[in-house]
């Protein structure tokens, strides 16, 4: 999945105060298969960019164009259109859903076609390590095994991107580079593409491409 960015800015509106601008101008290439990882200190508009590119938030200005089309010109139901069918997200924390059980939470953005996608479900989970866990609660795993169902839920509708906001922001340091590890590993083996935030610099030594964004600009390395 290729995207394009022009002109791309974000500000917020403040009553009585002026307008603040999180990022301006920014322009982006991304081609299909690529890992790009975005670095920066917090706060700096990282989660809002990719927010963005992921289609969950709208930009003050300036256009994204996702295989050629405008994405941005288009309605809501198309934006959700193109979440469910061609984006995975990864967040910071993992979001997972205390009821349910691990097999059920993966299956959440499938949920109409559950019964056709239950195979696929276990065969990721196997992939990623929690076969055996498929019918534990999210209470009843550690931090770096709920991420990676996090991780698992991500890949049900068979994304061509996948956005990972500092996914492992709440673990620790071993914890967090192994679950890193095996997302560029299943990345890698399936050609999707991958933007990533991390303050991990050994893991954006591995990408395709390095964005730093450093006060509302962004700097290739």
């Amino acid at each position: 999945m290729n995207i394009i960015t022009e002109n791309l800015c974000k500000s917020y509106i403040k009553k009585g105060h002026h307008d603040v601008e999180v990022f301006k101008d920014v322009q982006l290439n991304i081609t299909s298969g690529q890992k790009i990882a975005i670095t920066g200190p917090s706060g700096i508009g990282k989660s809002s960019l990719i927010h963005i590119l992921g289609l969950m938030d709208r930009p003050t200005f300036g256009n994204v164009y996702i295989n050629g089309v405008d994405c941005f010109s288009k309605d809501d139901k198309y934006l959700c259109d193109m979440r469910k069918r061609s984006i995975g997200f990864i967040f910071q924390f993992h979001y997972l859903m205390s009821d349910f059980t691990v097999l059920e939470n993966i299956l959440i953005p499938v949920w109409a076609q559950k019964n056709q996608k239950l195979n696929q479900a276990k065969s990721i989970l196997d992939r990623v390590g929690l076969l055996n866990r498929q019918d534990y609660f999210p209470n009843e795993l550690s931090g770096g095994q709920q991420q990676r169902v996090a991780l698992a839920r991500a890949l049900i509708n068979d994304p061509q991107i996948i956005f990972a906001d500092e996914p492992t922001g709440h673990l620790d340091k071993f914890t967090g580079l192994e679950v890193e590890k095996l997302l560029f590993k299943i990345v890698a083996e399936l050609g999707t593409t991958l933007i990533f935030v991390t303050h991990n610099e050994s893991i954006s030594a591995v990408a395709d491409k390095v964005i730093k964004m450093r006060e509302g600009e962004i700097v290739y390395e």
